[in-house]
């Protein structure tokens, strides 16, 4: 069994809707905001360049906080509204400023996907407030083309695709 089977097998990974990152939520706070949702939450995912799985563009109403596990390492994206925009990597090689944490704002547009030339990278994302359904939405390909020069080709990768769906499920929780 190689170390990717492994790891879906382990922890029961499944793809997200929209994004298509194999996740699995490993901790729910019992604890509730006064909204309802949960005070914290954390999280194990999985990139793989085949078949291929990343986070599509989406944007959250919290900040979420990525830990790099293991594999190869992870280009995540970060579309700002000025018009800018970054790629930060995670991973182990420090000498190469690689970094194994790193928390992405709330309302700032991200994505992700093993690095170019990777295989595949085991993660984890954690929310506090936690991650609930209604705080994500997906950003589609025509809402970024045009506005971030320099990730043209990355925009088209990892972009929702147009007229798919942006939402996740009515309840949805994983």
């Amino acid at each position: 069994m190689s170390r990717i089977q492994e790891l879906i097998d382990h922890f029961g990974l499944k793809p997200l809707p929209v994004e298509g990152t194999y996740f699995i939520n490993t901790y729910v706070s019992e604890e509730r905001t006064a909204a309802g949702g949960p005070v914290g939450t954390a999280g194990v995912g999985l990139y793989r360049a085949q078949p291929r799985s990343a986070s599509t563009a989406h944007v959250l109403e919290f900040d979420e906080t990525w830990h790099f596990y293991e594999g190869d390492p992870i280009a995540l994206y970060e579309f700002h509204n000025d018009g800018s925009a970054k790629t930060i990597f995670l991973g182990k090689d420090l000498a190469a400023e690689q970094l194994m944490q790193y928390t992405i704002k709330a309302g700032v547009i991200q994505a992700g996907e093993v690095a170019p030339g990777g295989d595949w990278s085991l993660f984890s994302c954690t929310m506090t407030p936690g991650f609930i359904g209604t705080c994500f939405r997906g950003v589609t390909q025509s809402e970024l083309r045009g506005k971030f020069t320099g990730y043209e080709e990355i925009i088209e990768r990892v972009g929702v695709p147009d007229g798919h769906e942006t939402l996740l499920p009515e309840g949805y929780q994983n």
